[in-house]
Parts: structure tokens; sequence; C-alpha cells
């Protein structure tokens, strides 16, 4: 027990002024413990009752005294006077009350001021337990509302205990390994996709490419590697780039793998469209494969595709854009430290009605995905 009690901090009122001040009855503090020990004679102060309290009590006697003599010329005034006063006079005791709240002189437990409810605002004497005994560390004054602190205040470990749970934010960030992973993967993706389309413009006169309608060929291929170059800005949080310059990797991914899946699917459902129309009617099939594609068709389905997500985009960056936004999870303690919590947080893109925006767009996405199947 006394090596878990030492070094804590108690407070109690001041009952005997510290300083050497010659107050209202022109006693100091000094004086004052000198007259009253005269008064006992000699008896032990510890076994008498109320001694630490009778600077109190004698400023008590003194705040009232004075508060009478207040009183008298307001009383005298109203034609009234203090030999009038009974516990039914509301008026006698209103003066007196006002009186004692504003009453403020020195006394011989210091400074006597009272408060709005009527409570005593004496000064507040703090200690500390060293080594056994108690140590004055300092006085607070909540009058002047003035701290004295001797600066002889002694603790264990490295400073005074925490008077409250410190509660720490720390980001949490893409794992650097998984998004170096997903990167070469993606990457290998996209150089994939380089050859598909340099070997599609190379072999260009070739007939069976020519058939294949390459332009939507290649339209696929691109498409396909901006969806994959958006695994890049997917990957960049707080840990690359500034928090101002968020936003801006927020607008990069949505308008790649936006634009990436309509471009990429948008020329593989005209494709599978075409195909679809030419050889699925039986009374027309054999003047269906005479007649001569015209690929500017083609690619009016596949610009209307496209221009339908873009202008969704458009209006989704205007009416609602895309911001930074910071989501508090549930707070950590942590195992070596007891005073201290970890607030994790994770910054991510949002919008006001980001739900509403994404269904509109998964629900167009969708629609174009069962087309294709």
């Amino acid at each position: 027990m006394t090596e878990a009690v030492e070094g804590h901090v108690t407070t109690e009122i001041v009952m005997l002024n510290p300083e050497t001040v010659r107050g209202v009855s022109n006693m100091t503090s000094q004086e004052f413990i000198a007259a009253l020990m005269s008064r006992l004679g000699g008896m032990n102060p510890e076994e008498t009752g109320g001694f630490q309290e009778a600077p109190l009590a004698f400023d008590a006697v003194w705040a009232l005294a004075l508060a009478l003599n207040k009183t008298v010329a307001p009383l005298k005034g109203r034609g009234r006077r203090l030999e009038d006063f009974n516990y039914n006079n509301h008026d006698i005791t209103s003066e007196i009350y006002r009186a004692l709240n504003t009453s403020s002189f020195e006394g011989v437990s210091g400074q006597v001021v009272f408060d709005a409810q009527g409570s005593r605002m004496a000064m507040t004497l703090i200690e500390q337990l060293q080594g056994g005994s108690y140590k004055k560390i300092g006085y607070y004054d909540s009058s002047q509302k003035n701290l004295s602190w001797f600066g002889n205040d002694v603790w264990i470990g490295a400073g005074p205990p925490a008077d409250r749970t410190v509660v720490i934010e720390e980001y949490r960030f893409l794992s650097q390994k998984l998004f170096a992973a997903v990167s070469v993967f993606a990457g290998l993706g996209i150089l994939l996709g380089i050859l598909c389309l340099t070997f599609n413009i190379y072999n260009g006169n070739v007939r069976y490419i020519q058939n294949s309608q390459p332009y939507l060929n290649n339209m696929t291929a691109v498409g396909c590697m901006m969806a994959l170059a958006a695994v890049f800005p997917l990957g960049i949080d707080g840990h690359h780039v500034h928090r101002s310059q968020f936003p801006v990797v927020c607008q990069f991914r949505l308008w790649l793998l936006g634009l990436g899946f309509s471009l990429a699917y948008g020329s593989m459902f005209t494709k599978i469209w075409w195909v679809h129309t030419l050889f699925t009617k039986k009374e027309e099939k054999k003047e269906k494969k005479k007649q001569h594609l015209e690929p500017w068709k083609l690619y009016a389905t596949v610009g209307v595709l496209l221009a339908i997500d873009f202008l969704s985009l458009v209006i989704w960056q205007i009416v609602d854009p895309l911001h930074i936004t910071v989501e508090k999870f549930t707070k950590e303690a942590p195992k070596e430290d007891l005073d201290v919590l970890i607030q994790p947080l994770l910054e991510h893109c949002s919008s006001e009605k980001m739900n509403t925006w994404l269904g509109i767009v998964v629900l167009w996405s969708n629609l174009m995905a069962q087309n294709i199947c």
C-alpha cells in the first residue's frame, strides 16, 4: 500500500494564510495562532477539537460583522433597523445576504470572497506524498485564478501520470507489398494488351483480322488497359500523396475505371450484338452473310455506350463531386501502454450520395454485361 500511494496528490482548503499579511482584524496569521495558543494555555493543539478550522471560524465572524455593518445604511434609508430582523422578514434577510455575498477582505485564513452561490472562495493547498510524508507543492487561488507552483513535485517515471486516456490518431494505409504485387500483375496485363494491340495493327491486312473487326478489337484492348491502369490510383493513398492532392487521385480512379470498362465491354457488346443479329435469323441467314457490314454503325454503337457513361460521370462530378473522407474505426488499446488508445483512421474517396451514383453506374454496367452474355 505504501508503494501504491507514493506520489499521489491531495488538495484541501487553506485554513491559515501562508503569507505574513495584516488583515482586517489587524492581525497576521502568525499573530492569530500565537494568540490562540495563549488562550489554550499550553494544551496540545492536535487534541483540541476545531483547532485547524479556527482561522476559518474567526474570519466567518468578521465576515458577518462587516456584512451587518454594511446593511445599516441601506436599511436606515428604507426606515428599517437591524434590530427589526426576524426570520420572516425577507427584506432584511436579502440585504444581509447581499452584503455577505459582496464581502471581500483579507483575513487570517487568506482572502475572504464568496461566489454567486454564497460559497467561500478560499485558496487551495496542493500537497504530494513524498517519502511517506506530505509536502506542499503549490497553491491555487480560485478568486484570482492564480496557480503558485513550487516545482518540488516528484514523480515515479518520466513525469506526471496522464489525467485522461490519450487518443492517438493513426492512419491506416494499404499494404505496400500487396500494392506492389497487384501493380505487377496489372502491369503485365497492360503489357499483354499492348502486345495484342500491336499484333492487331501489324496484321491489319490479314483477311482473318479484317473479318474480326480490328478496330473493335483495338478498342477492347485499350479499354482493358485503361481498367488495369486504374489499379495504380486505386492503390495510392495518404502514404504516397498529400491530402490536398487526394481529390485528384479520386478523379483518376473514377474516370479510368469507368471509361475503361465502357470502352472494353462496349466494343465487346457491339461485336456480339452484330454476330447475334447476323446469324440468328434463319430466314435471312444467307442474305445477311452476303451483306457488307458498314463499320460506322459499329463505331456509332460503341460511341453511344461510351457517351452514356461519360455523361453519367460528368453529371456525377458536377452535382456531387468526389472528395476525401476520413472514416473512424473502433479504438484499439495497445498492450504496452494502458493510458493510450489508438484511433484507426482510413482515407477514401466519397461523395454525399455515393451509393446512389454507384447504383446507377453498376446497374448500367450489369445491363451491358447481361446483354453480352
